[in-house]
């Protein structure tokens, strides 16, 4: 079987290169066709390239639709130039592998060129998804800056700065702590920043140093910022203002401000998506703006679009690597989100089911957030209530623990709404020894989060549901509460760590039971982290009419009305 698979793969790779070999021959200057390519090399598979490559053949792809970003090094080889361009574009839309890639192309074209080998150092070192460079990496990382740092000689003074301090990145002992090296890395970035003001790449390259001493903890929750995170904030307005075409300023000023401060990314993010057209996660960009800012319907169309350059670029490029198990079905979970938060129900489970279907299931142990993946069926199924898809979705091995503790949370939930308690209580149970488990206080199969504190709350949720089933609201409703404060204090990650807010179950319960001024705080709490969803407006809308406030009530359910109208469903509550 595999051997089949082997020589279809080699069959298809062949028409592939025949298709645009023959598509440059008639037309050189075509690029509708070839709408990704426009060299005429074939694209190779996209993951970090650690060995020797053979100096006589192209390394890389020159692609057309990356946008007009350029960076001028010390070369004579226009083409070189041009790929180093492309190499910084990638790492920008962090396909660091294709980057990594480009890079090396330059260095092939023109091997006097520093920059190049700087590029290949910097492309494989930590970012803010991915810390823990292996060590096969920092070899070829050591080999690259050793090269840049032989050609100083042939450098400008910007160009020595750049690799002077990304020597500090990096050390021959592959065990030293990299905390400290990022941190070296950071100072020394910051003393070419000062030194090159006016260089907005510069001041790009300085915030990411920055980011990266704190990947995803740039704000605490009262808003307060992490160690020299307002000086990279001030880095990134300055590149903007200087060069407000630069894809990267945008990029991590959108990574830096989407929490808590979103608003202040709306221009950055409406300005994104148009600046490298066939890069699918730059294009992706601006919905982890819009999402927090209730712009739902947005957020699904610049989705649709990363997906479709993503699929283009993976299908013509054969993509490996984390980009394409990561990045390209991220775009797709962040479809089946905004669409839940929209209300269709439809594009939401057919983009879970998509999501669920580019896992390779044999890598489950091994990247755990493929199990989050493969549970998004689940999920969107729980949204809009669909049980019996529930209870046929098919039994996980025993070890992938987060998927099964996700099946065994949904089926405790459908089996409360179809009225069969005592198997709710069955899977009740198996969702408290998951929780129990010291195995899921490791596993973070959600980013940043983990399973055991998503243990909680599904056990919260269901044990809620099964109280208000036997008409114990005050059982009930202690136990949304419970998995409220467990929710509040898991870290950000978007699409949202957990799927359904818990507050849109607390407040259901508080409306049932006549408790309607509290169920107004509930809603309104959740529409400042969520805002305009339309689950919460109409949870919303219930309690002040029932309160007899029908100025207030008239008005949210206008609002309503605005957030649903892209919906194929109808919704009389904050929870099915």
């Amino acid at each position: 079987m595999k051997s089949k698979l082997l020589i279809i793969a080699s069959s298809i790779l062949i028409l592939v290169i025949v298709y645009f070999e023959l598509n440059n021959l008639i037309n050189p200057h075509n690029t509708k066709t070839a709408k990704l390519v426009t060299s005429s090399i074939s694209c190779t598979p996209a993951k970090f390239l650690l060995k020797n490559q053979d100096s006589t053949k192209q390394i890389s792809p020159l692609f057309n639709n990356l946008g007009k970003l350029h960076f001028p090094v010390t070369t004579k080889n226009k083409r070189a130039q041009a790929f180093f361009n492309q190499g910084l574009k990638l790492a920008y839309a962090f396909n660091h592998a294709e980057s990594h890639r480009s890079f090396m192309e330059a260095a092939r074209l023109d091997p006097n060129m520093a920059m190049a080998y700087w590029g290949q150092a910097f492309a494989l070192g930590p970012n803010i998804n991915d810390p823990q460079p292996a060590n096969e990496r920092k070899i070829q990382i050591n080999k690259a800056i050793a090269k840049a740092t032989t050609l100083l000689p042939k450098t400008n003074l910007l160009e020595k700065a750049l690799i002077n301090a990304l020597t500090k990145r990096y050390s021959k002992d592959l065990a030293t702590d990299i905390v400290a090296l990022n941190k070296n890395y950071m100072y020394a970035m910051e003393t070419v920043a000062n030194s090159f003001p006016n260089n907005a790449n510069v001041l790009i390259l300085y915030a990411a140093s920055v980011m990266n001493t704190v990947p995803w903890n740039y704000w605490d929750k009262n808003g307060k910022p992490s160690p020299n995170i307002n000086k990279a904030k001030i880095a990134l307005e300055k590149a903007i203002a200087l060069k407000p075409e630069n894809p990267g300023a945008h990029h991590y000023y959108i990574h830096l401000v989407e929490l808590p401060f979103p608003d202040m990314g709306i221009k950055s993010a409406d300005k994104l998506a148009s600046l490298m057209p066939g890069a699918g996660h730059i294009v992706h960009m601006p919905s982890h703006i819009y999402i927090r800012v209730g712009r739902y319907k947005d957020a699904v169309i610049v989705n649709k679009k990363a997906i479709e350059a993503d699929e283009d670029y993976i299908s013509q490029c054969f993509s490996q690597g984390l980009y394409p198990l990561a990045y390209y079905p991220h775009n797709i979970h962040f479809l089946w989100s905004s669409s839940s938060l929209l209300g269709d129900s439809k594009l939401a489970i057919t983009a879970a089911k998509k999501t669920a279907e580019k896992v390779p299931v044999g890598e489950y142990l091994e990247m755990p957030f493929l199990q989050d993946f493969a549970s998004t069926p689940l999920l969107a199924y729980l949204r809009f209530g669909k049980w019996n898809d529930i209870l046929t979705f098919p039994t996980p091995k025993e070890e992938i623990k987060h998927l099964n503790l996700i099946r065994h949370y949904a089926r405790g939930i459908a089996f409360i709404k179809k009225e069969n308690l005592e198997k709710a209580k069955i899977e009740l149970s198996a969702i408290e020894t998951l929780k129990n488990d010291p195995e899921l206080d490791t596993l973070f199969a959600v980013p940043n989060n983990k399973s055991s504190d998503l243990a909680a709350i599904a056990f919260h949720i269901v044990a809620g549901e099964l109280a208000a089933a036997k008409n114990n609201y005050n059982e009930a409703i202690k136990n949304y509460k419970s998995a409220v404060i467990i929710e509040d204090n898991l870290v950000y990650t978007e699409p949202a760590p957990w799927h359904i807010p818990t507050r849109q179950y607390l407040g259901n319960a508080l409306i049932k039971t006549k408790n309607y001024e509290a169920a107004e705080i509930i809603y309104n709490e959740d529409l400042d982290i969520n805002r305009q969803n339309g689950w919460s407006l109409i949870g919303l809308y219930n309690c002040l009419n029932a309160q007899k406030k029908y100025q207030e009530a008239k008005k949210i359910k206008l609002e309503f009305n605005e957030a649903w109208k892209h919906a194929d469903i109808e919704i009389n509550s904050s929870v099915f």
